[in-house]
């Protein structure tokens, strides 16, 4: 059965190297196995450290619950599956109920794939989410956003087609985002080749026909976007206890009366398991987003974006767990907006606000 939540810390790599050696627990099997009860027990504290701002402690918790099942019937060839997943417990905010995450009915056809309906992640995300945004990236490669944009990532009323693996080979295609107009359709598509010591994957986003008013801060711009997509290129190469990762995402975004726009993203890591209880993370990913003076109508900021993220991690590797130690480093150009004047609804008042940072993050992760 497929990996039914997102993973965060524990990646596939880590399983494979270290949680063979150490006895990871399964998820709880109820009803003679027709029903599992899975989820993860994490969180981490997070001690935030801005240029220029006050240092914050907060604490982050993961901390979350699911159930799923896969039924067979005597007289109905696929297999019917289905999943409720709550979202995380997060100290109080109303994020934690069941069906906040990942929440579907489907079937599961044996020697092709599985189609379902309902909350889930569209295709091409991912391989945005994983592994190319772990460790600490993301706010670069993943949600960082200078165009206007606006990606779904899990998305409510998702129509999702997993292939079977064909011999190393997988393909997964998303439809969503139909809501309101079917019209606005955003489809998706995604594969993956895996060899014994690589993987390949490739996906694409796209979404036409919107009327959205892009807002920055409190204020809107003015700018129109009718049409969002992206597409991603990646893979990963395993060396015995070393993983090296790289991708880049290109995204794209049309407007009206502000012509089109785009930005680049980088992501990079690197990993070291160490006797099959050390672990040791590097990621870094970049973005540039050129071109800016189609939106840059009052002139208040450079025409040029540019976006780093560095993350160093150490992890001590449990049964089915992690201790994790990490120092952040992001240096983003922040987007923000200024008022429209009274006698010009078209102008676009963005303007870039640079803010830099070095948190640190202690956390924990387990997972049943």
């Amino acid at each position: 059965m497929e990996n039914m939540f997102k993973r965060t810390l524990l990646c596939a790599a880590i399983s494979a190297a270290a949680m063979a050696s150490t006895g990871a627990n399964a998820a709880i099997d109820l009803l003679d196995g027709k029903v599992q009860m899975y989820g993860q027990a994490a969180g981490g504290l997070i001690i935030a450290n801005p240029d220029g701002g006050d240092s914050t402690v907060t604490a982050d918790i993961e901390s979350r619950i699911g159930f799923r099942g896969r039924v067979e019937f005597d007289n109905l060839a696929p297999a019917f599956i289905w999943q409720m997943e709550g979202g995380n417990a997060n100290n109080g905010t109303n994020t934690g109920g069941l069906g906040a995450r990942d929440t579907f009915l489907g079937l599961d056809f044996d020697g092709v794939g599985s189609i379902k309906f309902g909350r889930q992640l569209v295709a091409a995300y991912n391989y945005v989410d994983w592994p190319h945004s772990n460790p600490g990236i993301g706010g670069v490669f993943d949600w960082n956003n200078d165009i206007g944009a606006a990606y779904e990532d899990r998305a409510d009323n998702t129509i999702r087609f997993d292939s079977t693996n064909f011999g190393g080979f997988n393909f997964q295609a998303t439809a969503s985002g139909m809501k309101a107009n079917a019209d606005q359709v955003a489809l998706s598509f995604g594969t993956s080749y895996t060899a014994d010591m690589f993987t390949v994957h490739g996906g694409y986003y796209t979404r036409s026909n919107l009327e959205n008013a892009y807002d920055a801060g409190d204020h809107v711009t003015g700018m129109i976007v009718t049409d969002n997509s992206y597409g991603i290129v990646g893979g990963a190469l395993y060396l015995g206890d070393i993983t090296l990762t790289a991708a880049a995402k290109y995204m794209m975004t049309e407007t009206e009366k502000h012509g089109d726009m785009n930005q680049m993203a980088y992501s990079a890591t690197a990993q070291y398991i160490a006797g099959g209880t050390w672990l040791y993370k590097l990621g870094v990913s970049y973005a540039e987003t050129p071109d800016l003076d189609s939106r840059n109508t009052l002139k208040s900021f450079e025409d040029e974006m540019h976006d780093l993220a560095v993350t160093g991690r150490i992890g001590y590797l449990l049964p089915s767990a992690i201790l994790y130690a990490d120092i952040r480093y992001s240096d983003h150009n922040r987007f923000a907006s200024k008022a429209l004047p009274d006698n010009d609804t078209n102008s676009n008042g963005v303007y870039s606000k640079p803010g830099k940072a070095t948190n640190v993050h202690l956390g924990v992760e387990y997972y049943f």
